[in-house]
């Protein structure tokens, strides 16, 4: 793993905290940063070293699992049993867009990601080729889950459908930028011609699911997008269903002919894992582990 300076808005985006608590985990020595000038940096290594998922002498001997569904825990954990030499996996909480990104960058990465692609109706794959050219890749097939609206209970708002966010009666709780979501929103406003700036609450951030369910369920806004399992986490939320997206993992072909991204593939195209996945509401779990690429 290499030696990469991170800023502190960049690893609190890692952490899914807000910039001052990382600055106040700094100040209180929880966290090692280094100042250049006014400005601090911490080395990538001591994040996860914070995280406790990594020893100093197993640096270089770690999977990196980018995205937000509890299934990669699962995954993780199935992958860490095994006892593969050194190799440990673990998730970074890092949304679809930003976790291409991150393997772009960073060999030790694996990509999951639910992006939607209003052009040609398809999720992942143009993403994928865009965002990461001239790299050799395989994907293949997690879940696919249902994404919608959600609303308080009752829905005094009589939201039913995307176009109900333009209302001027109705404001909505956005997700960050990165996230699929997000990227299904701005693709939607995008094909219907919809300018963002007519969207009361386009800047009211979530950071999660379950963040943006709750803050509507508070009445900080009266409408989210987000995915059905995460609606019945929280009380007094109905969810209305809009698309059903495919979620999706992505490792390079070179990586494949090392041991530990094999078991990784074994994993999620065991029958353990399906029946895992299959326990989570909302998660359908047809041609789980299926290469699409």
């Amino acid at each position: 793993m290499d030696e990469r300076l991170l800023t502190p808005v960049e690893v609190a985006e890692m952490l899914q905290v807000k910039k001052n608590t990382v600055y106040e985990m700094i100040k209180r020595g929880d966290l090692k940063a280094t100042k250049m000038g006014k400005q601090f940096r911490i080395a990538q290594k001591d994040v996860y070293q914070y995280l406790g998922i990594i020893k100093q002498d197993e640096e270089n001997c770690n999977i990196v699992i980018c995205g937000q569904d509890i299934m990669l825990d699962a995954l993780c954990a199935m992958f860490n049993e095994m006892k593969i030499k050194n190799y440990r996996a673990y998730r970074s909480p890092l949304g679809s867009y930003n976790g291409l990104y991150e393997m772009y960058q960073h060999e030790d990465h694996i990509a999951t990601c639910h992006l939607w692609d209003g052009k040609s109706n398809t999720y992942n794959l143009p993403y994928v080729e865009r965002m990461l050219p001239g790299e050799q890749l395989a994907v293949f097939h997690l879940i696919k889950r249902w994404q919608g609206l959600y609303v308080k209970k009752g829905n005094p708002k009589n939201i039913t459908k995307f176009e109900d966010l333009m209302r001027d009666d109705v404001v909505l709780v956005n997700r960050e930028k990165g996230s699929g979501i997000r990227v299904f929103i701005d693709e939607m406003c995008k094909l219907g011609g919809i300018p963002t700036s007519s969207i009361k609450g386009y800047k009211n951030i979530a950071e999660s699911h379950l963040i943006a369910a709750s803050m509507v369920q508070r009445g900080s806004g009266d409408v989210s997008i987000g995915n059905e399992k995460t609606s019945k986490q929280v009380e007094g939320i109905e969810f209305i269903p809009l698309k059903e997206e495919s979620y999706d993992m992505v490792i390079r072909t070179s990586d494949l002919e090392r041991e530990p991204y094999q078991k990784i593939v074994e994993v999620i195209q065991s029958e353990r894992f399906r029946k895992e996945a299959e326990s989570i509401d909302g998660y359908n779990v047809t041609n789980i582990g299926k290469r699409l690429l």
